[in-house]
C-alpha cells in the first residue's frame, strides 16, 4: 500500500477506542477531507474522505495486494473485527480524488541509487517511455524523501515528506527533492500503474 509522505494530521490512535462514523464524521468537519489509515499484523486498510461522503476503501491482507472495496459496509465490519493502529493524512480537495482512485500497480523488486544514476537523468528516460506510476525517493541518511507521480511520461506531482495535502504540483518542492537527493544520497524504487 503506498501510504502519502506527509507528516500525518494525527497518528497513535488505536481503533479500539473509536467508533468509526463518528470518528470520519469528526474529521469531516476538523479537516474537510482525508485518509485514515489502519494497520493491524494481518492487515492494512486506508478509508478515504471528503467532507461529504467516504469515497473509497482501499484494503490489504497480508502477502496480497491492496484492491478497493465495493462498499463501505466492508471496510466498516473490518474495522470492528480486529485492533488497529490509525493515522489520519489530510489531503486537499484536488488531491483526495487522486488517492482514492489511485490505479493498481506494481513494484518492482530492484530499486536504484542515486550514485548510479541521478534523479533527472531517471526522470528524463521515464519521459521516454512514456512511463505512468510513481518513484519513491528516500534520502539515505534522513528520514526526508518524496513519491513522484507520471501519467504518460509527464510529472502530475508529488507527495513529499516536508509537505501539506498529500499532492503538490509546484516546481519549488520538486526542485528542493532534486537538490536534497544532490545533497545526500537517495534510494529510487517504482511502481507501475496497471491498465484496467
Amino acid at each position: 500500500m503506498l501510504l502519502p509522505r506527509e507528516k500525518p494530521y494525527l497518528e497513535g490512535l488505536n481503533s479500539y477506542y473509536l467508533h468509526l462514523e463518528r470518528f470520519i464524521e469528526h474529521m469531516q468537519g476538523e479537516i474537510g477531507a482525508g485518509g485514515m489509515h489502519c494497520l493491524s499484523p494481518g492487515l492494512e486498510m486506508m478509508i478515504y474522505f471528503n467532507e461529504h461522503e467516504v469515497i473509497s476503501n482501499l484494503l490489504q491482507e497480508k502477502g496480497c495486494p491492496a484492491s478497493f472495496v465495493p462498499s463501505y459496509e466492508i471496510a466498516r465490519s473490518t474495522f470492528y473485527s480486529a485492533t488497529y493502529a490509525v493515522k489520519v493524512f489530510q489531503f486537499d480537495a484536488h488531491a483526495i480524488f487522486f488517492w482514492a482512485q489511485m490505479p493498481s500497480f506494481q513494484r518492482a523488486k530492484a530499486s536504484l541509487k542515486s550514485m548510479e544514476i541521478p534523479l533527472p537523468d531517471l526522470i528524463f528516460r521515464l519521459r521516454q517511455k512514456q512511463f505512468s506510476g510513481f518513484i519513491d525517493v528516500q534520502l539515505v541518511k534522513k528520514s526526508d524523501g518524496g513519491t513522484l507521480f507520471f501519467n504518460e511520461g509527464d510529472r502530475v506531482g508529488g507527495s513529499y515528506s516536508w509537505g501539506r495535502g498529500g499532492m503538490s504540483t509546484s516546481d519549488e518542492d520538486y526542485n528542493s527533492l532534486l537538490s536534497r537527493v544532490q545533497l545526500n544520497e537517495g534510494v529510487f524504487t517504482f511502481g507501475s500503474f496497471i491498465k484496467e
